[in-house]
């Protein structure tokens, strides 16, 4: 298959020191990347600046925004935060995020005369417990008559509320979210899905989970970005068995000698692209290890991931 657009989530793997964090984006820029899946952090964030934005990220690089980082935080004092709220003051402030992601594009699109966030990626949030796929479609609706600037919107499939199994993050079943997007009847670079290989493990509890997920997004045209993050079943460093931490994949490069216990390796992430189709976008999501690893091994793992994929590409055959 062609080598789809590749984006990685410099974000998860930075450094959290700033300078440190610099240095790293700065790296990461010289790799042959098609752009970033880019934290919407909380208010205030120094990393969404945009001065900042025109210093560490190369200028012809596109922009995945997504709303998990301002989620995560929000859901910790507001566990009924989220698009999918039966709870208006919920979905209040989940539509309140989405609008700075909204602003952001615009405010990019304005200074470089081009659009640069090119998607932005949004959840369902708060799940079935306390949410129900008729508010998530009120919250797109209400999405879809602002002006994005050229970005599409994209929702992204967490893992689902299974019955007595704990979550991660428990959100809407991918059946439900493909109504709702479906119901609109728009073109899928409008509204289109992802679908995030790790985060289908977890809700799966196996590697096929995310292969089926990835297929029948695939299969109704929707699919418009496939996210490689790992998953495992073992106790690792990357905390216990089935959390939502970003391993890395296993392979032979020295720099993915740490992640030997996650379940994605090369002939998952074959049989991923290959129900993949022709998937425009690929996004490479991992978490260092140890935590004080320093810029040169962080960008050591982007290296050997972002070779490992383009391989991989490389020898899976068009769908």
């Amino acid at each position: 298959m062609p080598t789809p657009d590749l984006y990685v989530s410099a974000y998860i793997t930075a450094p959290t020191e700033p300078a440190a964090e610099d240095a790293f984006f700065d790296a990461v820029g010289e790799l042959d990347l098609a752009g970033l899946e880019f934290a919407l952090q909380p208010e205030g964030h120094r990393t969404l600046d945009p001065a900042w934005i025109d210093a560490h990220v190369p200028a012809d690089s596109d922009l995945v925004v997504t709303l998990v980082p301002a989620m995560t935080v929000r859901r910790a004092d507001e566990p009924g935060y989220g698009l999918a709220s039966h709870e208006p003051e919920h979905r209040a402030l989940a539509l309140g995020d989405v609008a700075r992601a909204r602003d952001l594009a615009r405010t990019l699109a304005d200074r470089h005369g081009r659009r640069r966030v090119a998607a932005i990626e949004v959840h369902t949030s708060p799940g079935p417990l306390r949410g129900a796929p008729d508010a998530f479609a009120r919250s797109l609706e209400e999405i879809l008559g602002w002006d994005l600037a050229g970005a599409e919107l994209l929702v992204e499939h967490c893992d689902a509320h299974v019955p007595g199994q704990a979550p991660a993050k428990g959100f809407l079943g991918l059946d439900e979210e493909l109504a709702v997007v479906r119901s609109f009847g728009l073109p899928p670079d409008r509204l289109g899905m992802v679908v995030n290989w790790g985060r289908s493990a977890i809700e799966g509890r196996d590697t096929t989970t995310p292969v089926a997920h990835t297929r029948t997004v695939a299969d109704e045209g929707l699919l418009r970005l496939l996210v490689l993050s790992g998953a495992t079943d073992a106790d690792t460093a990357w905390g216990p068995a089935w959390g939502d931490m970003h391993i890395p994949p296993r392979g032979e490069d020295p720099a993915l000698a740490a992640s030997s216990a996650s379940l994605l390796g090369p002939s998952e992430i074959a049989a991923t692209l290959a129900a993949a189709g022709d998937v425009p976008r690929i996004g490479l999501k991992w978490a260092a290890r140890p935590h004080d690893a320093g810029v040169a091994a962080r960008v050591a793992l982007m290296r050997a991931t972002v070779e490992q994929v383009a391989a991989a590409c490389a020898t899976t055959p068009a769908r």
